[in-house]
């Protein structure tokens, strides 16, 4: 009896120094640095974009023969007995030969062989009025995309910078008219790789559970690599507009999936005819990834320390309390329900034979 009673007074009495002497909160370290950068974010995504390429050939004739493709300036008057043509107006408009007079189609029914001085040269080449027909080319076109992002968060406001690579596909592209004999137009490539940086603005506009909804805004530049002449291109910046929807695993680690759409176009510039080739290419994409926050915590030097909330750790050598976190970043620091696995052990995949039901 007097030994449980000396216990009691021994407890009591630790129980009363724990109160009086309460860890101030001054003295627990926090790493400033971590402080600062919690601020941002990494993102890194990839996906599937879909670009719809469209254009015109006003103030042109369009030419055809059995294997090539060309323009000529249309200043209004008949084709003369020679003339200049223009190849790849697509993405490098440059000038190809010099041709004579062939039968000239402005109208759109199928086109009707005049006597000509040249049968084979009338068999090999055709020429419609672009202004006349409003002639012009679309298609479809897919991309492979590799996305970098840092942004910064305040609150649920979010602004960054991004740097895109695209791995891009051209498909041939069919004319705007029909029942003129005209081909579809094949670019002189089939792939290219093009190069995005851009500004991010954001806001989070809504969240539910762990599952959060933002507003995107993308402005930025588009280089479209190599198979593009840059000294004949005039390109401004391009929108994007979308959203992107997380599935918060934790406040640090997010799965993303982000619908949006490009708003964009270029013009080709033909050399030594002052006229240029209006093109639009706005995009569709589908993007997926993780974005990461950087932990303002270290993970606990302790391996076998697995406390889901956030707590304290003191360091044996030096004495010194430090606030630490126990789980890795893809798991809850601070659960609303408390539990590690909220799912039980005989409903998970590992336990799908049912050898083990608890």
């Amino acid at each position: 009896m007097k030994f449980r009673l000396l216990l009691y007074l021994v407890l009591f009495s630790l129980s009363v120094q724990a109160q009086e002497y309460p860890i101030d909160p001054d003295d627990i370290y926090r790493s400033p640095v971590r402080a600062v950068l919690n601020q941002f974010s990494i993102t890194v995504t990839t996906g599937f974009n879909s670009t719809k390429y469209s254009h015109d050939l006003s103030g042109f004739w369009y030419l055809q023969s059995a294997t090539e493709q060309f323009i000529s300036p249309n200043t209004g008057e008949p084709l003369g007995t020679e003339f200049d043509v223009y190849d790849n107006w697509f993405n490098n408009p440059a000038l190809s030969q010099a041709v004579v007079l062939i039968d000239t189609f402005d109208v759109p029914y199928p086109p009707i062989a005049n006597p000509v001085n040249n049968p084979l040269l009338l068999r090999d080449l055709q020429a419609y009025n672009a202004d006349s027909l409003g002639l012009g080319f679309k298609g479809k076109s897919w991309g492979i995309p590799i996305n970098l992002r840092l942004r910064y968060n305040y609150k649920k406001f979010r602004v960054g910078l991004g740097l895109g690579l695209e791995f891009h596909t051209v498909k041939s592209m069919s004319p705007t008219i029909n029942n003129m004999n005209i081909r579809n137009y094949e670019p002189n490539f089939k792939k290219a790789v093009f190069f995005n940086y851009y500004l991010n603005l954001g806001y989070r506009f809504y969240d539910f559970w762990d599952w959060s909804f933002a507003g995107e805004l993308e402005i930025g530049k588009q280089n479209m690599g190599k198979k593009f002449n840059k000294s004949l291109m005039n390109k401004g910046v391009y929108f994007n507009l979308g959203v992107s929807i997380e599935k918060n695993l934790s406040e640090y680690f997010r799965i993303i999936i982000k619908p949006s759409y490009d708003f964009k176009n270029y013009t080709m510039r033909v050399p030594e005819t002052g006229l240029n080739v209006q093109h639009k290419n706005p995009t569709f994409k589908v993007n997926f990834g993780v974005s990461i926050t950087i932990p303002e915590l270290r993970r606990s030097p302790m391996k076998s320390d697995h406390v889901q909330l956030k707590h304290l750790y003191t360091d044996p050598q030096t004495g010194r309390v430090e606030e630490v976190r126990g789980q890795p970043i893809w798991k809850k620091q601070n659960p609303k329900v408390g539990e590690n696995h909220r799912k039980l052990w005989r409903y998970k995949y590992k336990n799908r034979k049912k050898l083990n039901p608890y």
